[in-house]
């Protein structure tokens, strides 16, 4: 009788023990079963059956995360207690009936979003990705229309949003501003976009939003969501360039720790490394490039809120072109006028002075709580230290001690607290900034800018309206900025000064539904800008620019008002988006060549002024995608053509002049052919197309503000491409993508490339991308 009790009490406890039990039942808003959902719960994938339903058994007690996720809709995430003592059912919202939502027409690389408020935003997601691996951040946005880049040679790369660049354009990442030394057309941000899931750029004036510098527009650098509750997995993207024959490879891995699922990680790094570059027909010496980037974040979620903490460490060394740096003042003239080097060397990956160094860290800590009363209260500190040193041709040994060299520190607190009740929704926010730039002694160059020392808050307000056809919203933002700069000329005379600015911006919008297809959004946002220390005080060699730089301390604020207007219509015979704009802005600072050099022992360089005056843009982007054939025995298959195009023009308000450096009327048209494959077999998907691209001669040009009195002649660029997705495993993908970019080797030059006075641009160049995903 006792052994049978004791058989009896020990089979209790097992059954105690596992007898926790999940019944899920995932189903969409109209409440129809979703087939094949993927259930991401402690560490394991489960797939619905056909009715939509998972059944979990043996289950531990308990409070664990879950995550579903399925295409088409949006993510759903919570914490599920165990045991649960009835099915547990959960609705799945439809990205395309959601403000957030995200429209793919057939293997969209660009994916078009209307986000939470009446302005434009597109996105590149993963499969984008697959498209541009290697490539870096300024190149990867040039899939999207109104985006181009400002290039500093063949290396060096900014992005170019409706005409703006440099510190006109807001990047945020991983939701931190990026702080550096980026006031030069050649210095290129200094991130990483493979630490990206997502990469979305928003064109209005959104400074009530993301606060100032964002009067072009804005970058989201978006990492993917921490795998709470979710089993190992990662990805390996290698690529290969035959144009400098560059190298690079990317590796992430992500997951849950055991037994404490809502604890996750993931690590990530990339290594790069290319040699000279080579146009049409001759090398350009001292191009090479290395680059070592990581980053990690780990996280804790609970059903109240989460906290993350967030690291990356950027390091990057490029050579600056050999033919930039001119001995005198004859050599510069006769470069100048045949547009090329007169001498080449054998390739080599040798990063030789002239070249520049930059290593930034980013460490980010964010919080947010759902408050008792209501609304999620956010907080998010950030510290940044960038340290960017140049060198230049020296006498001796000197050579190696670099000509600048900077560190600039920076501390950000971000507090805000949103809400949403009936068909409103609030968000009040403020947010605190300190930076600090250093110049190190013992360069035996006097820096091109001072030392100096800032300080700037903000607070903001959003109001937002949604209801049936309807969404509008305004905001209102107030700004404050201290600068001191301090520093030594070349005369040993003590210059610098103290700056105050401080403005008021705000947006107001509105979008429209006519129906299912047919979209009319109207933003009007008005956004500023503060000054930079080197627009007022620049002063020295820009090495990597090749330029004499000279600022003016009296420069005032900039502000500006832009007005985007975007009409879309998407069906399944036709996706068109039209976007118009006009954008004013008081006290527009550049830069323009006086016409006078600067004769040093490195070389003779051409004196470049900053100055401002009122400014006047206006623009199109057109973006039109048409299915040209469908098989209707296999319809799997698809021809598709695709056109963007784009047209800005930039003139002073008063004078009526031209300013120097607008991107010239771009179009880009495609050809492809798709094959979507079954769920079984080898092959998931497959595409194959051409591509062409024609630059039109930029004839809105002032010959007074340029080096040589003309602008390059217009261009075409053929590409072609042919990719596959092959399925190797239960949960194991590997993309593989074959391009070519400048199939016919065309000799050209882009006007927006600061070297086109001393050589062409890119040759042809085949790449190969693999993305293997475990």
């Amino acid at each position: 009788m006792q052994k049978i009790l004791s058989l009896l009490l020990l089979f209790c406890a097992l059954s105690a023990f596992g007898q926790g039990r999940l019944d899920l039942q995932v189903e969409d808003t109209q409440q129809l079963p979703l087939v094949g959902a993927v259930v991401h719960f402690m560490g394991k994938h489960y797939l619905t059956d056909s009715n939509g339903k998972v059944t979990i058994e043996k289950l531990p007690k308990g409070t664990y995360p879950i995550k579903i996720t399925y295409l088409g809709f949006h993510d759903y995430e919570a914490t599920i207690s165990i045991p649960i003592s009835q099915p547990y059912k959960v609705l799945m919202k439809e990205t395309v009936n959601q403000l957030e939502a995200v429209t793919v027409v057939s293997n969209n690389l660009v994916r078009k979003v209307e986000c939470k408020l009446p302005c434009r935003v597109e996105v590149i997601r993963e499969d984008g990705f697959l498209k541009h691996s290697g490539d870096e951040l300024s190149k990867m946005l040039t899939q999207i229309a109104g985006v181009s880049m400002i290039q500093t040679g063949a290396t060096i790369a900014k992005p170019v949003i409706h005409g703006l660049h440099s510190n006109r354009i807001l990047i945020l990442n991983n939701e931190v501003r990026q702080e550096g030394q980026q006031w030069g057309a050649d210095h290129a941000p200094e991130i990483d976009p493979t630490v990206a899931d997502q990469i979305s750029v928003v064109k209005g004036a959104e400074s009530v939003r993301y606060g100032s510098d964002a009067l072009g527009g804005v970058i989201l650098i978006t990492p993917n969501k921490l795998p709470y509750g979710d089993g190992v997995h990662g990805r390996l993207l290698p690529s290969f360039a035959s144009n400098g024959r560059k190298t690079v490879l990317t590796a992430s891995v992500e997951g849950s720790v055991p037994k404490f699922h809502s604890w996750a990680w993931r690590v990530q790094g990339t290594l790069k490394r290319s040699g000279d570059l080579r146009t049409a027909n001759y090398l350009l010496n001292n191009t090479a490039a290395r680059e070592t980037n990581f980053s990690v974040a780990t996280g804790v979620q609970k059903k109240k809120g989460t906290a993350e903490v967030f690291y990356s460490r950027y390091e990057n060394e490029s050579s600056v072109f050999y033919g930039s740096h001119i001995g005198n003042l004859d050599d510069l003239l006769g470069r100048f006028e045949i547009g090329r080097p007169i001498t080449t060397y054998p390739f080599s990956y040798t990063i030789n002075a002239p070249k520049q160094k930059v290593v930034h860290h980013l460490l980010k800590a964010k919080a947010f709580y759902h408050l008792p009363f209501g609304g999620k209260l956010t907080a998010q500190y950030a510290f940044q230290k960038d340290i960017r040193q140049e060198f230049s041709l020296r006498r001796m040994d000197r050579t190696r001690i670099p000509a600048l060299n900077m560190e600039l520190t920076t501390h950000t607190l971000d507090i805000d607290w949103q809400h949403s009740y009936n068909r409103w929704e609030t968000m009040i926010g403020g947010s605190f900034g300190k930076q600090d730039n250093y110049n190190q002694p013992g360069t035996g160059v006097v820096p091109v800018i001072p030392n100096f020392a800032s300080l700037s808050y903000g607070v903001f307000g959003i109001q937002r309206y949604d209801y049936q056809k309807w969404l509008a919203e305004v905001g209102l933002r107030y700004d404050y900025k201290y600068l001191n700069a301090d520093g030594y000329d070349m005369y040993s005379q003590r210059y610098g000064g103290e700056h105050q600015f401080h403005n008021i911006t705000y947006s107001a919008g509105a979008l429209y539904r006519f129906d299912r297809w047919i979209n009319l959004s109207t933003n009007v946002g008005v956004a500023w800008r503060a000054p930079h220390v080197n627009e007022l005080y620049s002063s020295g060699l820009h090495h990597g620019a090749g330029t004499y730089d000279l600022g003016d301390e009296t420069l005032q604020s900039e502000t500006g008002i832009k007005w985007l207007t975007t009409f879309a219509y998407h069906n399944h015979k036709i996706w068109v988006n039209v976007d118009m704009y006009l954008q004013w802005i008081k006290n527009y600072i550049y830069d323009y060549p006086t016409g006078e050099v600067r004769t040093l022992f490195s070389g003779v360089y051409p004196i470049f002024q900053y100055t401002q005056a009122d400014a006047f843009f206006r623009g199109v982007d057109l973006e039109v995608k048409v299915p040209l054939l469908r098989w209707q025995h296999l319809s799997n298959h698809s021809l598709e053509y695709e056109l963007k195009g784009s047209v800005v023009f930039a003139n002073e308000m008063q004078t009526k002049r031209y300013f120097p450096f607008i991107p010239a009327p771009r179009l880009q048209q495609q050809l492809q052919w798709n094959v979507v494959a079954r769920d079984t077999g080898l092959m998931r998907d497959f595409t194959m197309g051409v591509g062409h691209t024609f630059v039109a001669q930029q004839t809105r040009f002032e010959p007074s503000q340029e080096l040589v009195p003309t602008t390059p002649d217009a261009y075409h660029l053929f590409q072609a491409h042919i990719s596959t997705t092959l399925k190797i495993g239960e949960q194991e993908t590997l993309g593989i993508r074959l391009s070519v970019e400048n199939l016919l080797n065309t000799e050209y030059k882009e006007y927006t490339n600061r070297f086109r006075y001393y050589a062409h641009d890119l040759g042809r160049n085949v790449l190969v991308r693999l993305i293997y995903k475990f």
